[in-house]
């Protein structure tokens, strides 16, 4: 899986925030790699080995600025799949544009996600004996990244008004926890020059004993 998510800029556009929220070398990661590392999780399962190289353009390091906002992060999860995210704040420029996009290859076929919301590509594997497949394009209409808060908040308010258990809710605090674990293990790699860091495991699921299972 390949994510890639932050906005278009550069050189030309860049502007030295002296504001301490951003001055200061893991706003970026905190702020941009809980959404990507989300979704990530949510396509191919917890994530059992981190591996990053940050670094900051020369631009940012000329004017002072400590934010590290470049960020190649490499993955494996507990499937056994392997992944890659690639982060910036604004140091460089998306082909696909938007906020950010991803692509999932597996062994029956391609996907790619463009701008969040916007456009879903789906390269169907090959078959013996038949031509490839063309691809399958959904295109939703919707291009504001915004767009994706309000749904996030209603599955999770949907899951809690129909007494979904705990352990089965959209959006839940475990989830969170895992995006903050991945992150902490990032800044941990950074840290160690590139070191190869396991995050922490996330608590069992016990279930609820009074909820049964089909």
């Amino acid at each position: 899986i390949l994510f890639k998510v932050g906005f278009n800029g550069g050189e030309e556009t860049y502007g030295f925030n002296k504001s301490p929220r951003f001055n200061q070398p893991y706003a970026h990661m905190k702020a941009f790699l809980t959404h990507p590392f989300s979704v990530m999780r949510h396509f191919c399962g917890d994530i059992t080995h981190v591996q990053s190289f940050s670094s900051r353009p020369g631009f940012r390091k000329n004017k002072g600025d400590l934010l590290v906002s470049v960020n190649s992060v490499h993955v494996t999860f507990a499937n056994g799949t392997i992944g890659y995210l690639l982060s910036h704040r604004g140091d460089a420029v998306w082909g696909l544009g938007g906020w950010w996009s991803c692509e999932l290859a597996g062994s029956k076929g391609t996907f790619c996600i463009e701008n969040c919301v916007e456009k879903l590509t789906y390269w169907p594997g090959p078959k013996p004996g038949q031509p490839a497949a063309a691809p399958e394009v959904l295109n939703t209409g919707v291009t504001d990244f915004n767009a994706t808060f309000p749904r996030r908040i209603h599955a999770f308010l949907e899951d809690v008004t129909r007494g979904v258990p705990c352990e089965q809710l959209r959006s839940s605090g475990r989830d969170a926890l895992a995006t903050l674990e991945y992150i902490q293990a990032v800044i941990e790699s950074y840290e160690q020059g590139g070191a190869l860091v396991r995050p922490h495991a996330l608590p069992p699921l016990h279930g609820d004993p009074k909820v049964e299972r089909i």
